[in-house]
């Protein structure tokens, strides 16, 4: 046999040799097995999963989910645009901008603030409806400006804004940095001098189209975003921010003191995993990791009530050590905000089955639903 027909003969053994087998045992932890089939599952249209004061159901967007501590509202990242929630949990209004075609990013929401930004205007998220605001004007598109007129210019605008907002995303053809400005209600696009690189305080603004986060500073003049900073929620188990950033990440940052860092979020809700239930395993040649598929039910202790739900994990091995994968995250508020709201949010993977991943042509597992779902009050009208 050549070494091309021992390469597909390999391949089809790969596919060949995935037997998947349905078992029954179950590892129970701290829980009776009669009571598992009381848990409902988060992405069933059919079950509600519910306690006697709160609910959890799903909710569109993803992260990162951050607060206005001065409204008492949420956002989260929906698409290229938006989703606003009052502090009960119900959607005010969203939208995706799946038409805007001038879009650029919405990496400027990672500044926390409630605005995305286009190359034509930007979309304001803060009121009681969403707002589009042209830009009154665009400044430095050509990188015309001498140094000299753009210093002028910069500070002017600079003196005069409530709002100033660095971009962390640059023009192709040019290598300008975006700078938002709002004078008297109005916006300003400015973009910076050509390959100005070291003027922005933040290390990853270097790195184009990096998820760049907190705060972006350019030169000694600071961001400002007034009344509309955002804050991060946080799993504190797992020191994980609703922004996808650890704390050793947001301490990168060292020009400003982060508000978040000095925030407290400790908690006794508490989201566990109480047991799991063989569902399938796919068996593979020796030199690949077995993977096992379980269904994993769990518990959340919310504010001293107990809520129940279930859904796929799975089991996999490491350098000989089996490890669960744990792909669950409760993020709560600060404990000094959580008397102003009862809201807090659920990031939970749910696995289906394992294929071959196009992008890396090697066997992975799939997630059917990787969805944000949000605990709230039952609404008792």
């Amino acid at each position: 046999m050549d070494s091309s027909n021992k390469y597909f003969f390999l391949s089809k053994i790969i596919f060949i040799t995935i037997v998947l087998f349905v078992s029954i045992s179950v590892i129970t932890e701290q829980i009776a097995l009669k009571k598992l089939e009381n848990f409902k599952s988060l992405t069933s249209p059919l079950e509600r999963v519910h306690s006697k004061k709160y609910e959890i159901t799903p909710i569109k967007g993803s992260l990162p989910i951050l607060y206005d501590s001065i409204k008492n509202q949420f956002y989260l990242k929906n698409e290229k645009g938006l989703t606003k929630l009052d502090n009960q949990g119900n959607v005010m209004f969203f939208d995706d901008l799946s038409n805007e075609k001038s879009y650029i990013s919405t990496l400027d929401y990672n500044n926390f603030i409630p605005f995305v930004f286009t190359s034509k205007g930007v979309y304001d998220f803060s009121g009681e409806e969403l707002v589009f605001m042209p830009f009154e004007k665009k400044l430095n598109i050509k990188n015309e400006l001498s140094n000299s007129n753009f210093k002028s210019i910069f500070e002017k605008n600079y003196n005069s804004a409530d709002l100033v907002i660095y971009g962390n995303e640059i023009e192709d053809e040019t290598a300008q940095f975006r700078i938002f400005f709002r004078v008297d209600n109005k916006w300003i696009l400015l973009l910076s001098k050509k390959g100005d690189y070291n003027q922005f305080r933040y290390p990853e603004t270097f790195k184009k189209n990096a998820n760049t986060t907190v705060q972006i500073d350019y030169s000694k003049f600071s961001s400002k975003f007034s009344n509309k900073k955002l804050i991060a929620l946080k799993d504190n188990q797992r020191g994980l921010y609703s922004a996808k950033e650890k704390d050793r990440n947001l301490n990168n940052y060292s020009t400003i003191v982060l508000k978040e860092l000095k925030l407290d979020y400790k908690t006794t809700n508490e989201l566990k995993m109480v047991a799991l239930k063989n569902k399938s395993y796919y068996g593979l040649p020796d030199w690949m990791n077995h993977t096992f598929f379980k269904l994993a039910y769990f518990e959340l202790n919310y504010n001293k009530e107990q809520l129940f739900f279930k859904g796929n994990t799975i089991i996999y091995n490491e350098l000989a050590n089996e490890i669960t994968n744990k792909d669950f995250y409760l993020f709560e508020l600060p404990k000094d905000m959580r008397d102003k709201t009862k809201v807090a949010f659920l990031d939970v993977k749910n696995y289906t089955g394992i294929a071959v991943d196009p992008r890396t042509n090697y066997l992975e597992p799939q997630i059917e639903n990787t969805g944000i779902f949000i605990i709230k009050p039952i609404n008792k009208n």
